[in-house]
C-alpha cells in the first residue's frame, strides 16, 4: 500500500499492474476501503492493471475535518489516476453509493472512461430517503459508528450471507470508520442525484445486482439499466456488497465484460 496527497488530501492506494495494460479504477462504497475489492482483484491480473484506494474520510486515508462533496471525491479520484498512470482511458467499477462518483467523473470527464460496472448502483434518493441518511450521519457524529450498526452494515450484511472469516474482518474494518468521515459520506449520497445522466452515457456500462440485496432491491438496479442505452444487466445472488459476499461470480462478469469491451 501507498500513499499520495492529492487534491489537499492523503490518499492511500493499491496499484499493480504496468502502463501497457488497460486501468481499471475502483471505487467502494460508504463504510468501504480498498479492501472492499481484495478478492475481485485477482480475476483481471495479469491482464489489466488495478487501482483500488480509500477515500477521503475512509480508510487509512486522511481523516479530514471540514466537510466535502461529490466534486472533492471526483477531484481525489481524477488526480490520483493521474498521479499513477497519466491521462490515460479507464474503466471505473463502483459499488452503491460509490456508482455516483463514477457518473459525476464520467460527467466532468467522459473521454477518459472506457467503461463503467456499477454494482447494486444507489444514484440518487427519495426525500424520506434523504433523511434517513442525514440521521444516519447525525448519529454517527454524535455516537459513533457501532450506534448506527442496526441499520447500516447488519442490514446491509444480512446474516445467511455471512461466513466466520470474511464477515468479521468486514465488520471489523467498518466498525472502525472515522465518524466524521462516514458521516459526510452519507450526506453526499443524501444531497446528490446523478440519475438524469443515465440516458446520456455512451460508453459500454455493466450493471449487476445481488438478488438478496435488501438495501437496493435488484428491480432498482434493473430499471436502471434499462435507462442506459446498450447495458449489461446482470443479476446474481448476493446482498448488497457484492465484492464482498460474491466475488467469484462478480470477478468473472467483470474479466469477461472488460475483455469484450477492450478488444
Amino acid at each position: 500500500m501507498s500513499w499520495i496527497d492529492v487534491n489537499g488530501v492523503s490518499i492511500r492506494y493499491h496499484f499493480d499492474g504496468s502502463g501497457e495494460n488497460p486501468l481499471v479504477v475502483f471505487f467502494h462504497e460508504i463504510g468501504g476501503s480498498l479492501e472492499s475489492f481484495n478478492r475481485v482483484v485477482p480475476y483481471l491480473l495479469p491482464h489489466f492493471s488495478v487501482l483500488s484506494f480509500d477515500q477521503r474520510g475512509a480508510g487509512q486515508s486522511e481523516k479530514v475535518r471540514d466537510s466535502f462533496g461529490i466534486d472533492d471525491l471526483v477531484n481525489d479520484a481524477a488526480e490520483l489516476i493521474d498521479y499513477v498512470a497519466g491521462d490515460v482511458q479507464c474503466h471505473l467499477v463502483t459499488i452503491a453509493a460509490s456508482g455516483l462518483q463514477a457518473l459525476r467523473f464520467y460527467e466532468r470527464f467522459d473521454a477518459r472512461v472506457r467503461s463503467l460496472t456499477m454494482c447494486n448502483p444507489a444514484l440518487g434518493v427519495d426525500p424520506s430517503r434523504a433523511q434517513a441518511l442525514e440521521d444516519r450521519a447525525d448519529i454517527a457524529e454524535s455516537s459513533g459508528i457501532r450506534a448506527g450498526l442496526e441499520t447500516t452494515l447488519d442490514k446491509s450484511y444480512q446474516p445467511e450471507l455471512r461466513d466466520d472469516k470474511v464477515y468479521p474482518e468486514v465488520r471489523g474494518r467498518y466498525l472502525s470508520n472515522d465518524p466524521f468521515g462516514f458521516a459526510e459520506a452519507n450526506r453526499v449520497l443524501a444531497r446528490t442525484d446523478m440519475r438524469g445522466i443515465l440516458t446520456k452515457l455512451r460508453c459500454p456500462t455493466m450493471v449487476i445486482a445481488g438478488r438478496q440485496d435488501q438495501v437496493r432491491p435488484f428491480v432498482g438496479s434493473e430499471e436502471i439499466a434499462t435507462q442506459i442505452p446498450g447495458s449489461r444487466f446482470e443479476l446474481i445472488d448476493g446482498g448488497h456488497f457484492l465484492t464482498v459476499t460474491s466475488p467469484d461470480e462478480v470477478g468473472n462478469l467483470l474479466m469477461d465484460f472488460l475483455t469484450s469491451v477492450t478488444q
